[in-house]
C-alpha cells in the first residue's frame, strides 16, 4: 500500500527553469520532462483546451502509474497500486466520476483514495505547499475502478439486470402465461393444417388475403427507406478540438482472448483527443482467459478493464448496463470485439451531433462485412448487411421513422441513454429494442455515414446460432412493445406504428411461414384453375398473391443492388438469386427461436470471433480521400 515511485528527484527542467518555477513544473520534472518539451506540451494543451498532464498521459508520453507515483513522492503521500477497499462509500458510479472514495487506514483513521488527473494534481500540490493537504492514498484510475466494482458488485449486478421498468423489459417473456399463449397459437396452427386437408382451396386463398397486405405494407416501407437513403449527405462543419465532447467507448468481451491484441490496435487507431476519450473493456467475472489477456496487454491509459460482477442473465446488454453508470463521456458508443471502425468515426459522430437537431439521440454507423470471400454464407451475409445498413436503416433514419438499431457502432448522447433506461438485460437483441424505445420517448436515430467493419460467421453452426438469437430477440421485442398498443400508438403515432408493425411482424411471419408459403404457391400453380380464373374468392387471393410476390422480388433486389453499387461490389449480385436458400435457413432459425423463447428465453448464443479466413470484397462508402469537414479545427 505504501509503494513510492523511483522517478528522478531533480531532472533538467528545474535546473533550466531556475528557482522561481510554478509548482506543476516540479511534478513535470519528476515525470522526466525537459524545459523545452514541457513548454511545448503546455502550448499544445492551451490550444486544445486541456491539461498538459492529461495530454501527456493520453498521448503515452508518460504512463499514468509514473505520473501518480511522481505526484505521490512530490506531496509526500503513499502511492497504492492496490488501494484499500471503500468504507461507507457513495455509489460506485459517483465515486468513479469524482475519482475518489473514503477508506480506512491500517491504524483505523479516515483517509481518501484518489486517482488524480492533471487538474487534481495541481490542487494537491497547492494544498501540500499550504499545509492543507488531507490524508490521502493515491492510485490509478484502473485500480480505483477495480476496487469500486469489488466493493459494490452486488448492487451493480442487480441494477444492470433490473434497472429497466418491467413494462419495457422482456424478463417475463418466458413465464407460464406467455408459454400458454404460444401453446394456444401452436394448437391453432395445427388445426389450420388439419382443416386445410379437407378444404384445400380455402386454405390456399385465405392466407394471401389475410397476410399479403401486411407483407405489401412492409415491402413498401423497405423500398421507401431505400429511396430515402440515396439522398445527398448534408455536410457538417468541423468541431474545434477544444470543444470536442468527451467520448466513452463500451466494448463487451466474452471468450475473446484470441483477438485482444487486434482489438486494442483497432481502438488505438481511432483519431480523437486522448484526454477526452475513455474505453471500458467489459469482461465477465469468470472469463479468466480474456481477463489474463487484457492484463498482459499494454493498454493505453484511456482504456480500462471493467470486470462485470456475476449475475443473471449472462447477456451483452447486462454487461453494458453494468458499465453505463461509470461512463463520463458526453457521447457514448458501443463496439463489438471484432469491430474495425473507420479511424475518423468518432470525429464524424461528434461533428454530426454538433450540427444536427437536438432530438437526435443516437447515430447508427454503417456495418459492413470484411470476410466476404470466406464462402456462400459470408457472401450472402455481406449482401444482407449492405442492404440493411446502407439502404434500409439509413433511409429509415432519414425519414425520421423508428430505427431498430444494429448491435454495434451505436453512438448515443449519454444523458439520453440513461434517461430511457439503458439496455434491456433480458432481451437478446437489445439493440432493436432500444431503437424502438428511443422512438417511444420522442428521440430520433440518424444515419452516420461511416463504416465499421465486422466479421460474418463463416460456418453453418455459427450462422444458425446467431440468426436464432436475432429472431428470438425480435420476438421478445415485439412482445414487449405490443403489451400496450394504445400507449404505443400515443408514443409514436399511427403512421410510424404501421411501419413498425408491418416490418417487424412481416419479418417474423415471413420467416415462420416461408416453407408453407412455398408449398402453397406450388399447390396453387398445380391447381386446374389458371391464375386470375376460377371463383371470385380464388381470383382475389391470386391478385394478392401476385402483388405480394412482385413486392417481395423488388424488396430482394432493389436495396441489395443499390447497396452493392455503393460498395463497388456488384460482382456479388448473382448471389442475390440465392436468396430463397437463405430465407429457408432463416425460417429454420426462426422456428428454433420460437422453441427457445418458450423453453430458454434468455439463452445467449455466443458468436466466436477471429475465425475469418480472407479479407476484402467491399469498399468504403464515399470518397477514398476523407473530407476535412469531419476533422477537428486546431
Amino acid at each position: 500500500m505504501n509503494e513510492r515511485s523511483a522517478v528522478p528527484s531533480a531532472p533538467s527542467l528545474l535546473v533550466e527553469a531556475g528557482p522561481e518555477t510554478p509548482p506543476e513544473w516540479e511534478l513535470a520534472a519528476r515525470c522526466g520532462f525537459s524545459l523545452a518539451r514541457w513548454r511545448h506540451l503546455e502550448t499544445r494543451a492551451r490550444g486544445l483546451g486541456c491539461d498538459p498532464f492529461d495530454l501527456a498521459i493520453g498521448d503515452g508520453v508518460v504512463t499514468e502509474r509514473d505520473f501518480v507515483a511522481a505526484l505521490a513522492t512530490l506531496i509526500e503521500t503513499p502511492f497504492a497500486p492496490t488501494p484499500p477497499l471503500p468504507h461507507d462509500p457513495p455509489p460506485s458510479d459517483e465515486a468513479m466520476a469524482f475519482r475518489s472514495y473514503p477508506a480506512r487506514a491500517d491504524d483505523g483513521g479516515k483517509l481518501r483514495v484518489l486517482a488524480p488527473n492533471g487538474t487534481l494534481a495541481a490542487l494537491l500540490i497547492r494544498q501540500h505547499h499550504e499545509g492543507k493537504r488531507p490524508r490521502l492514498v493515491l492510485t490509478t484510475r484502473q485500480a480505483l475502478l477495480d476496487r469500486l466494482v469489488e466493493a459494490d458488485g452486488p448492487r451493480i449486478a442487480r441494477k444492470a439486470a433490473f434497472g429497466l421498468p418491467e413494462s419495457f423489459s422482456a424478463r417475463h417473456s418466458g413465464t407460464p402465461k406467455h408459454r400458454a399463449i404460444w401453446l394456444v397459437a401452436a394448437i391453432a396452427f395445427v388445426l389450420f393444417l388439419a382443416l386445410a386437408a379437407f378444404f384445400p382451396v380455402q386454405a390456399l386463398v385465405l392466407p394471401p388475403l389475410l397476410i399479403a397486405p401486411l407483407f405489401i405494407l412492409a415491402g413498401i416501407s423497405v423500398l421507401t427507406a431505400t429511396f430515402e437513403s440515396s439522398a445527398h449527405e448534408t455536410p457538417h462543419p468541423p468541431v474545434e478540438t477544444a470543444h470536442l465532447p468527451r467520448y466513452s467507448l463500451l466494448v463487451p468481451l466474452f471468450r475473446e482472448a484470441n483477438i485482444v491484441e487486434t482489438l486494442i490496435g483497432r481502438l488505438d487507431a481511432l483519431i480523437y483527443p486522448r484526454d477526452r476519450l475513455e474505453a471500458f473493456l467489459l469482461v465477465e467475472a469468470d472469463d479468466t482467459e480474456t481477463q489474463a489477456a487484457l492484463r498482459q496487454a499494454k493498454l493505453p491509459a484511456w482504456m480500462m478493464i471493467l470486470t462485470v460482477p456475476p449475475g443473471d442473465p449472462r447477456t451483452k446488454p447486462r454487461a453494458l448496463n453494468a458499465a453505463l453508470p461509470f461512463a463520463t463521456g458526453d457521447l457514448l458508443v458501443v463496439y463489438d470485439a471484432e469491430d474495425a471502425p473507420e479511424d475518423d468515426q468518432l470525429l464524424r459522430s461528434a461533428a454530426l451531433f454538433h450540427g444536427t437537431a437536438p432530438d437526435v439521440a443516437c447515430l447508427q454507423a454503417r456495418l459492413a462485412i470484411t470476410n466476404v470471400r470466406d464462402g456462400f454464407l459470408s457472401r450472402r451475409f455481406a449482401i444482407d448487411y449492405a442492404a440493411l445498413f446502407d439502404c434500409i436503416k439509413a433511409g429509415m433514419g432519414r425519414a425520421e421513422w423508428p430505427v431498430p438499431l444494429g448491435g454495434s457502432s451505436n453512438h448515443f448522447r449519454t444523458a439520453v441513454l440513461r434517461q430511457v433506461g439503458g439496455w434491456d438485460a433480458w432481451n437478446v437483441t437489445e439493440d432493436a429494442d432500444l431503437g424502438l424505445r428511443l422512438a417511444r420517448f420522442g428521440w430520433r436515430v440518424a444515419d452516420l455515414r461511416s463504416t465499421t467493419w465486422e466479421e460474418a460467421p463463416n460456418t453453418f453452426p455459427a450462422w444458425m446460432n446467431q440468426r436464432t438469437r436475432w429472431m428470438k430477440g425480435w420476438l421478445q421485442t415485439l412482445i414487449v412493445h405490443a403489451r400496450q398498443p394504445r400507449l404505443l400508438l400515443e408514443n409514436i403515432g399511427l403512421f410510424r406504428m404501421v411501419v413498425v408493425a408491418s416490418t417487424g411482424i412481416g419479418v417474423l411471419l415471413g420467416a415462420l411461414l416461408y416453407p408453407i408459403f412455398i408449398v402453397a404457391v406450388t399447390l396453387r400453380l398445380m391447381h386446374p384453375a389458371p391464375l386470375g380464373g376460377g371463383t371470385p374468392l380464388l381470383t382475389a387471393g391470386d391478385a394478392m398473391l401476385v402483388l405480394a410476390l412482385v413486392i417481395a422480388v423488388l424488396v430482394e433486389f432493389i436495396p441489395a443492388i443499390a447497396a452493392l453499387r455503393r460498395r463497388k461490389a456488384l460482382a456479388l449480385a448473382p448471389y442475390i438469386l440465392a436468396a430463397p436458400v437463405t430465407h429457408l435457413l432463416v425460417s429454420i432459425a426462426t422456428w428454433r427461436a420460437l422453441f427457445e423463447l418458450i423453453c430458454r428465453p434468455f439463452h445467449w448464443h455466443k458468436t466466436m470471433h477471429g475465425q475469418a479466413r480472407h479479407e476484402g470484397g467491399l469498399s468504403p462508402i464515399g470518397d477514398p480521400v476523407r473530407s476535412r469537414a469531419t476533422r477537428p479545427l486546431k
